[in-house]
């Protein structure tokens, strides 16, 4: 079969690979035109120290349990996930003959922080990032690499993962990586559902700029 482009699909803590499966449907109905390989790696399950080590699926450990301000994180869970998303990258881009721009991210919460981490820290540039109710994380900041056409959103009444501490942090990523475009929304919160009209209008247009 010959596709358009790959997104890679990158769940939210406690997801699973069939929790995208609603925005694999989503992306489906606004690009008809585009026939898409789906791509959703698997987070490990591990113990979480904020919930007395009970296990869930994770893309890192969570040290501290803030949503007002960056949470303290195992670093090395995050880097290790950050090198399995890379080789997914590597290995699918052989597919495009080396065409890195047919490559695309898309994260939901905790896999858009991987997700937009994956992305800057990679050494080419990609077709894109896509991020829903995450944030960026300091550490990937530090290890910048390359700059990314990034869309990502987030609503004003989203108690998981405060508004004004992620975009705080997405103002701290433009000042490296211009090409970042935030929808905020009135009355959305952390929910897949919330918002998810608005949120379809506006990558859209972000995909046929």
């Amino acid at each position: 079969m010959n596709y358009d482009l790959t997104i890679i699909l990158i769940p939210g803590f406690t997801m699973n690979s069939s929790s995208m499966n609603y925005y694999k449907t989503k992306l489906n109905t606004i690009l008809p035109h585009l026939n898409i390989k789906y791509i959703v790696p698997k987070p490990i399950k591990r113990k979480i120290s904020i919930y007395n080590n009970k296990v869930y699926y994770s893309w890192y450990d969570y040290l501290t349990p803030d949503n007002d301000k960056e949470p303290l994180i195992n670093e090395s869970h995050l880097l290790s996930s950050r090198d399995k998303i890379h080789k997914i990258i590597d290995k699918e881009i052989k597919y495009y003959n080396n065409d890195h721009s047919k490559i695309y991210l898309l994260g939901v919460s905790q896999g858009c922080c991987v997700a937009i981490d994956a992305g800057i820290t990679y050494p080419h540039k990609l077709g894109g990032i896509i991020g829903f109710k995450g944030h960026v994380l300091t550490r990937s900041l530090y290890d910048f690499s390359h700059k990314q056409k990034i869309w990502v959103c987030h609503g004003k009444s989203d108690k998981t993962i405060y508004y004004k501490f992620a975009k705080k942090t997405y103002i701290n990523l433009s000042k490296i990586n211009p090409d970042i475009q935030l929808l905020s929304q009135e009355n959305v919160n952390h929910s897949n559902p919330s918002g998810i009209i608005l949120q379809m209008k506006s990558l859209h247009k972000w995909f046929h700029k």
